[in-house]
């Protein structure tokens, strides 16, 4: 399946190289041109220029949009008047869920095709295999689900609803998220402050946690990584920087009772004026899953 693919950051990029994989046939564009060599060199079709782009495409097209929920009003607006009724526009991103349906009735004024995809996984998932959540007409879901089936670990992509279903399942999703990690943190924490009491080994109690215990998941396993690199998380400050999910995260909890959501809102942003070893572990996660930046201390 032939499929055209604008922005290649630290998610997009990784997709591609997973379609390609796959030996999928992907146009590449991007607003700066250095990925857009890049992926070219590993076997991407790419362009320079959204009408080079949509040229490259087949007639009935298929654009998976993969850039910042800001940005993707404006892709929209510059390709409309490219595109033909019946061509189909998925976003991938993190975008809020009541955009995507008012992109959904833009788009349909004009016979185009939406789908709203929550993608998760992290770098590890996009480039081997990630977790699709989609939402918007089931007919034309059908018509594309060999190209999520493409992207998608073992089972880990589903129809989860009508327009907007696929971006708020994933805000849902990144609720979870933050309250697990806020869990972790905390946890691990105490076991920090305790170290010298019981001579705890971090490291050897989080490879137990991650073998056969009820917390065992891919956080952990992150953790585990994280700490054998570092196991007392010195070259990590522990802020964790304001991020593109957040604001959607205190529209969540003002629509559904979430109170431990709403602590590690409140945790995420008290970690930017007093850090911690709990909102260290949080940074360093992000940075692991996301590529989110940490702020390293400097060691004389």
């Amino acid at each position: 399946m032939d499929i055209g693919f604008i922005g290649l950051g630290r998610m997009g990029s990784r997709m591609v190289l997973n379609l390609l994989d796959k030996k999928q046939k992907v146009v590449v564009y991007n607003r700066s041109s250095e990925s857009t060599k890049v992926l070219g060199k590993k076997g991407a079709l790419p362009t320079y220029s959204l009408e080079e782009f949509v040229k490259k495409l087949p007639k009935k097209k298929i654009i998976w949009l993969m850039v910042s929920s800001q940005a993707v009003d404006q892709i929209l607006a510059d390709l409309i008047s490219l595109l033909s009724p019946g061509d189909i526009i998925i976003d991938g991103g993190n975008s809020f869920y009541k955009d995507s349906i008012r992109r959904y009735h833009r788009l349909k004024e004009q016979g185009i095709h939406f789908l709203d995809v929550g993608t998760s996984g992290g770098l590890e998932g996009a480039r081997t295999g990630a977790c699709l959540m989609v939402g918007g007409s089931k007919e034309v879901y059908k018509k594309v689900e060999p190209l999520f089936k493409a992207l998608a670990t073992k089972e880990g992509y589903a129809y989860v609803g009508e327009t907007g279903a696929g971006h708020f399942t994933k805000m849902v999703h990144n609720g979870i998220e933050y309250g697990m990690m806020a869990a972790l943190g905390e946890g691990l924490e105490a076991i920090s402050k305790h170290k010298q009491e019981f001579n705890f080994d971090l490291k050897e109690i989080v490879k137990v946690y991650n073998n056969g215990s009820i917390i065992e998941s891919r956080l952990v396993s992150w953790i585990r990584k994280i700490i054998t690199k570092d196991p007392e998380l010195t070259l990590i400050e522990g802020t964790v920087p304001l991020g593109e999910t957040e604001e959607e995260m205190k529209h969540l909890e003002k629509i559904s009772y979430m109170p431990i959501l709403h602590q590690s809102i409140l945790e995420r942003i008290k970690s930017r004026t007093h850090p911690n070893f709990r909102s260290k572990i949080v940074a360093a996660l992000r940075n692991e899953f996301g590529g989110h930046k940490v702020l390293n201390k400097i060691k004389k």
